[in-house]
């Protein structure tokens, strides 16, 4: 199957699969009343409480899927508690999706794998769209084989996805809306990246071209010096890096081809946005 390290690109069928599930309509940042202050405050930020992980399989996909789904679920709750998921649960039920004989040979997945599991889940199996806590499915429980995932999937306890609305990626100002209000953008990338420094901390500054594939999850955005850059959560140990607004349009205007990219986001975003402004609390 091409692809590259960690990231597979997605199938014919899979690109066909994806592009029947979508449904956001384009993101306008002007349906998104003050979602700059939003930002701008420290309160409304994920990046403190996430969960810092390093991989150990070529499960970035699966890492970056899981990232952007336990996002949307503290903010669904009110920003109240961060839910630590099974991101090798993920990469083994995006292998499944994939083809099952795929499980447990390690060679990574595609990011339409990781929206099909979260927008649609494994129907065969009888599971529904979501995944299940860590304490449940462990890091340690990689399973090698379609045999040994069907096994453990028998009678699993899934906490349901929140993604309830997919669609491409929008542009800058509505990504800063979107993940203002409670979406993620689930991306792959080539991972040859000649990194600048932003306030000490990472910044992709133009789209990599080579260098192998690696998935992330575009959850926050945070202003440096006046600028706005897009915070990426990663999986190599190093929480998020920045990504400034000419690498990301760059990317943007392909929608990350040739691996993807896709807005991920809660049913009703607007209407449960404003919700959330005037109450200053969650909604279920």
């Amino acid at each position: 199957m091409p692809g590259s390290e960690g990231l597979l690109f997605p199938t014919d069928y899979e690109r066909w699969a994806v592009s029947e599930t979508l449904s956001v309509p384009v993101v306008r940042s002007s349906d998104f009343s003050g979602y700059l202050d939003v930002l701008r405050d420290p309160k409304n930020s994920p990046l403190g409480v996430m969960q810092v992980e390093r991989q150990q399989h070529n499960d970035c996909q699966g890492n970056a899927a899981t990232n952007g789904e336990e996002y949307r679920t503290w903010y669904c709750s009110g920003r109240k508690a961060m839910p630590i998921l099974s991101e090798i649960f993920a990469y083994n039920a995006s292998e499944y999706l994939m083809r099952p004989q795929q499980v447990g040979r390690d060679q990574g997945t595609s990011i339409h794998s990781g929206v099909r599991l979260l927008v649609e889940g494994i129907p065969a199996l009888g599971l529904p769209p979501g995944l299940p806590a860590e304490a449940i499915w462990p890091y340690s429980r990689y399973c090698k084989t379609a045999a040994e995932f069907q096994r453990y999937c028998s009678g699993l306890k899934i906490e349901g996805s929140h993604v309830t609305e997919s669609g491409p990626m929008p542009d800058w100002d509505g990504a800063l809306a979107a993940v203002a209000a409670g979406g993620s953008i689930h991306i792959g990338t080539f991972w040859g990246v000649a990194w600048k420094q932003v306030n000490g901390r990472r910044c992709m500054d133009s789209a990599p071209r080579s260098g192998g594939g690696h998935a992330t999850e575009i959850i926050w955005a945070e202003e440096h010096g006046g600028q706005w850059y897009l915070c990426v959560w990663n999986s190599h140990g190093d929480g998020y890096y920045l990504m400034s607004r000419r690498c990301y349009e760059q990317l943007q205007k392909t929608q990350c081809e040739p691996f993807g990219g896709f807005l991920l986001a809660p049913d009703r975003m607007q209407e449960r946005y404003h919700d959330r402004v005037k109450s200053g609390g969650g909604y279920v």
